[in-house]
């Protein structure tokens, strides 16, 4: 099915009432930012281009949430515009919390009332390299998994619409009772094919100068703090690159309960914060700053591999982005596999 790019907007407005919907927006400050904002139809919103500034991790896990009781809303939530990179970081958040013996009520719940509507990317940002952990800039269907309700691909002013799940099949009923739907041509197919040619190109030549054959057991292996300590030179342990990442999920849980209440309150943590994993006596099992560096690139491309089949690096680009030491993953990633 197609939809024009006006009837998908004419459906956002018709369904407020029933959902809450989130599309990216530009910011004031820079035009190449895009962040989740509910829906204006006042406002223009961009579904294509690149990945948010911010993961969509904070619209499912936020910084700080009551548990008990969870505070979680219920009512239903349309978020579109989703990149494939916050896809499959929602992949890792779902095995880690949805699954095994813990469940994190709040995550539970906004995972149920959400319908994820995602977006082919159109272009790339300097950092973007899903690529090289064999990713791409759009959602395909991986040994029979599909990580969208719908995926949209822009052709001209026009969207291409892909079905993932019973969710999808739901919201393209209640398209149809709104919007004009078209079959999708030979010509459609061409020109989706031709965008996602490019834009592969465009996500290829800005990592010309990394090698996407990887071996990332070289983290784990290698213990010399000597080459640690150059990498985290300029670390300075602000928290940024974990807290912007779409599958990070360490957290701190508070008792904030008071003689009428009893409450527990969960907030993000980050394993690169100072004084992070220390118990009483001041003991702890990263003292060093180069251990603690070393952990989140074993937590990513280690631990979580071997925890969930999966990758805790989405490619999302994010933490280069937010570093303010200017710390490139890839680059390390490189510089590990060169020594």
């Amino acid at each position: 099915m197609v939809v024009s790019k006006s009837d998908l907007i004419k459906f956002f407005n018709s369904i407020q009432s029933e959902y809450e919907v989130y599309v990216p927006h530009k910011t004031e400050r820079e035009v190449d930012d895009l962040v989740f904002k509910k829906f204006d139809p006042e406002k223009d919103f961009v579904l294509d281009k690149y990945r948010t500034v911010d993961p969509v991790r904070a619209l499912f896990y936020m910084p700080s949430e009551t548990v008990l009781p969870p505070s979680a809303k219920s009512k239903k939530r349309i978020i579109a515009g989703v990149k494939n990179c916050d896809l499959m970081g929602l992949a890792v958040l779902d095995d880690a919390l949805l699954k095994d013996n813990f469940v994190e009520p709040n995550y539970k719940i906004w995972r149920e009332n959400s319908y994820i509507i995602s977006c082919d990317c159109t272009g790339a940002l300097p950092t973007c390299h899903c690529i090289l952990l064999d990713n791409n800039p759009y959602p395909v269907e991986k040994e029979g998994e599909v990580l969208y309700d719908i995926n949209l691909s822009p052709v001209d002013d026009k969207y291409i619409i892909t079905i993932g799940s019973k969710k999808g099949e739901e919201l393209a009923e209640k398209l149809k009772e709104v919007c004009t739907l078209s079959s999708v041509t030979d010509n459609d197919k061409e020109i989706r094919e031709a965008n996602r040619a490019e834009v592969l190109k465009k996500v290829r030549d800005i990592n010309a100068d990394f090698t996407p054959d990887r071996n990332y057991d070289v983290i784990t292996e290698n213990k010399e703090a000597a080459t640690w300590k150059e990498l985290c030179n300029e670390c300075v342990q602000c928290g940024a690159c974990t807290n912007i990442c779409p599958t990070c999920y360490c957290l701190i849980l508070n008792d904030e309960s008071t003689n009428e209440e009893f409450k527990k309150v969960r907030s993000w943590d980050s394993c690169q914060l100072v004084g992070y994993a220390e118990v009483a006596g001041g003991g702890t099992p990263r003292e060093h700053k180069w251990e603690t560096f070393r952990n989140r690139y074993q937590c990513k491309h280690n631990f979580m591999k071997f925890n969930f089949d999966k990758l805790g690096c989405t490619g999302c680009g994010r933490c280069i982005s937010a570093c303010p030491a200017e710390i490139d993953l890839r680059e390390v990633i490189q510089s590990l596999q060169e020594v």
